[in-house]
């Protein structure tokens, strides 16, 4: 691989279908990808979702784990059941900057203890 190849494969993100990471996905891991988006199609539960995400980070600890997971009707985490947190409308019409923080506090500590790096709400 050259240098330009390496550097090209540091600014990737892809995603990738399953559960489990394809063999490509863990190659290219090893070899400096820059990271990976999962989407509803990567989870099960929470607990699948931080063993994926631990065997990721096993491939290349500095490997970038993201996701967009927003409350609402966009989640990534409870994509098969729907959110359990308010969506950026609901939360604005309230009109409680304290709550607001609260619920992303809570999505945060969710997305940490699975192992993702990155929300891309």
């Amino acid at each position: 691989m050259t240098s330009i190849e390496r550097l090209a494969l540091r600014c990737l993100l892809p995603g990738f279908v399953g559960t489990v990471p394809p063999d490509w996905v863990k190659r290219r891991a090893a070899a400096g990808l820059g990271g990976v988006v999962l989407y509803g199609r990567n989870v099960e539960d929470p607990d699948q979702v931080a063993t994926l995400n631990a065997g990721l980070h096993a491939e290349r600890p500095q490997l970038l784990i993201a996701i967009d997971e927003e409350g609402g009707d966009v989640t990534r985490l409870e994509a098969k059941t729907g959110s359990s947190y308010p969506g950026n409308l609901a939360l604005g019409a309230v009109g409680d900057p304290r709550l607001t923080h609260d619920v992303a506090a809570a999505m945060g500590a969710e997305l940490a203890a699975a192992g993702v790096d990155l929300d891309l709400a």
